[in-house]
């Protein structure tokens, strides 16, 4: 895991910070549809953040691909003539921060789906 960290670039951790964020809104929401009854209506917009966030960790994954490529891309003029094995060293390299992005995203997509379920639910009293 350290390592996926390291070699992702620096926009990973803006990315693993919004995980927490996500997480911490989750678990907030969660325990607050689970234990109130009248305060469903206000928890939408709280639920639809988790939603908003992780489409911020998945555009900031794409902007870290886009600065190793532009990484690769200066190392490649820099030295003239590389290896392939190179390149495609630094083309894995550039696509761990979107994964992470778009990891985060689908946990988040996830995560508002059952919370809205949930919230339907709550306020059809079901």
């Amino acid at each position: 895991m350290m390592r996926f960290i390291q070699e992702a670039g620096p926009l990973i951790l803006p990315v693993i910070l919004l995980l927490v964020v996500i997480a911490t809104l989750s678990i907030r929401n969660a325990v607050a549809l689970i234990g109130s009854k009248g305060a469903a209506a206000n928890r939408r917009g709280s639920i639809d953040a988790i939603l908003f966030w992780g489409s911020v960790a998945a555009l900031l994954g794409f902007l870290g691909q886009w600065l190793g490529i532009m990484k690769m891309i200066t190392v490649i003029h820099e030295h003239g003539i590389v290896s392939p094995n190179m390149v495609v060293l630094g083309l894995s390299e550039s696509l761990q921060t979107p994964l992470g992005g778009m990891v985060v995203f689908v946990i988040s997509g996830f995560v508002w789906f059952f919370l809205r379920v949930g919230l339907w639910t709550k306020e059809r009293g079901v």
